[in-house]
């Protein structure tokens, strides 16, 4: 068995053992576990790529560091300073996106995932929904007209991210593309969820949807960035 495949046993087990610990209420485990969830998962990224793509470790690193930060959800700093590293983290995989489509001018002389343009229809199409998603996310989540805006621009981004997911899915229509879109996708559930609860009450569902779909982004951008090589 390859270091890949064993860093990825561990990965699984620490989300088996994680999302149980949610539903038994064993609140030290859940902790625990939710610390042993991204490191493997980076592991087997740097251990199973031939090339390494740039701001995908400092996304997971950023996303583990938000995960840590974030069990102390009551704290009002720690909770701020969560969403800041999981929002610098979405911006990483952004710019590793650019990077693999070569758009800009920023990447490598031979695009990973592109031809180094942008499907504009693409955009067109994918714009109209998007706004109109985002209104209804707003009203479902409905922040207090302090956390209004910084709601806004974490949707944005959060949309930006699933965009450029897209266009890697245009040029890789196969099983690499996929998993990428799917993971931003899944990254918008999460954060839909978290920022619904934000202003509520957790309860059980909630708090298992809000770390399933996180790993599952997580699992399936990784993923995708691995068989896309």
């Amino acid at each position: 068995m390859n270091t890949t495949k064993i860093f990825l046993i561990i990965f699984s087990l620490a989300t088996i053992v994680h999302i149980t610990a949610i539903l038994l209420g064993k609140e030290k485990l859940r902790q625990i576990s939710k610390c042993l969830i991204i490191p493997p998962l980076l592991a087997a990224y740097a251990a199973g790529s031939e090339i390494r793509i740039p701001f995908i470790i400092p996304a997971l690193v950023l996303g583990w560091i938000g995960d840590v930060l974030l069990l102390k959800i009551d704290k009002s700093a720690f909770f701020k300073l969560g969403l800041c590293s999981f929002l610098l983290g979405h911006i990483c995989y952004i710019i590793a996106f650019i990077y693999l489509l070569g758009l800009f001018g920023f990447g490598s002389m031979v695009p990973i995932a592109g031809t180094g343009s942008i499907n504009i229809p693409a955009i067109l199409i994918f714009t109209p929904p998007a706004i109109v998603l985002g209104a209804v996310v707003i009203r479902l989540i409905k922040p207090t007209k302090e956390m209004r805006f910084p709601v806004i621009f974490y949707m944005v981004v959060l949309e930006t991210l699933t965009l450029f997911g897209f266009q890697i899915f245009l040029f890789n229509p196969g099983i690499a593309g996929l998993l990428i879109l799917s993971g931003c996708l899944c990254f918008m559930v999460s954060d839909t969820i978290l920022a619904y609860y934000t202003f509520r009450k957790l309860k059980l569902s909630g708090a298992v949807l809000i770390m399933a779909y996180y790993i599952l982004a997580q699992a399936e951008i990784i993923f995708g960035l691995m068989s896309l090589q």
